[in-house]
């Protein structure tokens, strides 16, 4: 399990877990302590998801060798964050929206993953 600090100075309310917690803009705060699974809902911005991977590793990013893992997707980034113990993540958001990520210990790096992989069928070849 790891701890995510969210610090909100958006010009709206972020919130998580379906709307259950509510972090004010401009300047407010929630920590998650134990976190799992969760996803943050940024208005106008989309949804920021935080997927506990265990011990599980994504393929191709062997320079993380910690035991525990989170993915964390949004629209048009990822992260991929290994810890051993208890993990620290800080999700700070600016005045527009942007958010940085960063951790506490460990190992926190960018990674690139399809969002849709299409299986295209039904269009004719020739042979």
């Amino acid at each position: 399990m790891y701890t995510l600090t969210v610090k909100n100075n958006y010009v709206w309310q972020i919130t998580a877990d379906a709307g259950a917690v509510r972090i004010s803009e401009r300047g407010g705060s929630h920590v998650f302590e134990n976190l799992g699974n969760a996803f943050l809902d940024i208005p106008g911005m989309g949804q920021m998801a935080f997927i506990d991977l265990g011990e599980k590793k994504i393929p191709g990013y062997d320079v993380a060798s910690e035991t525990w893992g989170v993915l964390v997707r949004s629209n048009t980034s990822e992260a991929y964050y290994r810890y051993e113990g208890g993990g620290i993540l800080t999700a700070t958001f600016d005045e527009y929206g942007t958010c940085t990520l960063s951790a506490g210990r460990n190992t926190l790096i960018p990674v690139y993953l399809d969002e849709l992989i299409v299986d295209v069928t039904g269009i004719p070849t020739s042979n």
